[in-house]
């Protein structure tokens, strides 16, 4: 099943797009489910399945198939291959693949996440020579910073992210190189790229905030425990407790055979299918609302972040005709 303290995001049709920054663009503090259908997972050879049999193993939808993610396909990625932080590459595909299903996915701030072929690769040049994009700040940052970068000094009540500094010219926060990561500060402002300092509310989500909506940069300050928010909207029944963990809901599944049922532990509030609840008892399959490409189960209610061309989501719950 599918778990996170984050909402969770998957794609259902991998199409040749980019994301800039990591998996959501410049969002921060994501996870992401990468995780993919029962219908891609059943498509796994025997091969695949014995790869994906020992525990913390989950398939992935890579180019519309399946992709094992285990201990068996994991191998450090090539010197020529760059990968999010924390991801290892596939021993046979030579794509990136997550350490857990449900994972953060930053490429640095150098580059951007490409969804089709599950890497990280470096944006078009929009600067010249000694010089690398940065699209967090819409600006072009020096190859010499690195080394010997313009450093100053934070004014009081501000500091800079790890792997980043006070640009004594430019009175902002700069990272030092194109893998510097995304800024881990909790009070980060993205108007004035710093951590601190804000005269209002905060203008983004730290790692570990709750995030607000996909592809507008999950801002949102509101910061409240997910595991609070799903004990207090699905507590569970005596049922629950006596088949499952914590925070998880016994729901029936019948066995290949027909006839004899079993239960399935589901986490109601981030499952994609089973969101809400079981099926048939008010849960809902949020990868089968119709021309939807990117969905999420928010707390256990589906939401549609993009629509298949010619298609826009409205009230982040359907798909309409343009």
């Amino acid at each position: 099943m599918m778990l996170s303290g984050s909402i969770l995001v998957t794609l259902l049709s991998f199409a040749s797009t980019v994301s800039a920054g990591g998996y959501n663009g410049w969002s921060r503090g994501g996870h992401f489910n990468f995780g993919c259908s029962t219908q891609i997972r059943d498509r796994a050879d025997h091969q695949q399945k014995d790869w994906c049999s020992s525990s913390g193993s989950f398939f992935t939808n890579f180019q519309g198939g399946p992709l094992c993610c285990s201990d068996h396909t994991r191998q450090p990625p090539a010197s020529s291959n760059t990968c999010p932080f924390g991801w290892s590459q596939h021993f046979k595909a030579g794509c990136c693949i997550p350490p857990k299903e449900v994972s953060p996915c930053d490429c640095g701030e150098g580059y951007t996440y490409d969804k089709n072929a599950h890497k990280c690769v470096k944006p078009p040049g929009k600067c010249h020579g000694g010089q690398w994009w940065h699209g967090r700040s819409n600006s072009c940052c020096e190859n010499s910073w690195e080394h010997n970068p313009p450093r100053g000094e934070c004014p009081s009540g501000i500091k800079c992210p790890g792997g980043w500094f006070w640009h004594k010219g430019h009175k902002v926060c700069k990272p030092l190189h194109p893998r510097s990561p995304e800024p881990d500060c909790d009070d980060w402002d993205e108007q004035n790229h710093c951590c601190g300092g804000h005269t209002g509310p905060s203008q983004g989500a730290g790692k570990g905030g709750n995030k607000g909506g996909y592809g507008g940069g999950y801002g949102g300050g509101y910061k409240r425990d997910l595991s609070q928010q799903k004990t207090i909207s699905f507590p569970q029944n005596d049922l629950d407790k006596m088949y499952c963990p914590a925070d998880l809901h016994a729901c029936t599944v019948e066995t290949p055979s027909g006839g004899e049922w079993s239960y399935e532990c589901i986490d109601f509030a981030t499952e994609l299918e089973s969101c809400g609840g079981c099926i048939g008892q008010g849960g809902q399959d949020c990868t089968q609302i119709p021309h939807s490409v990117a969905v999420g189960c928010e707390v256990g209610t589906c939401a549609v972040y993009t629509c298949k061309q010619g298609y826009q989501a409205v009230n982040g719950t359907s798909c309409v005709p343009v």
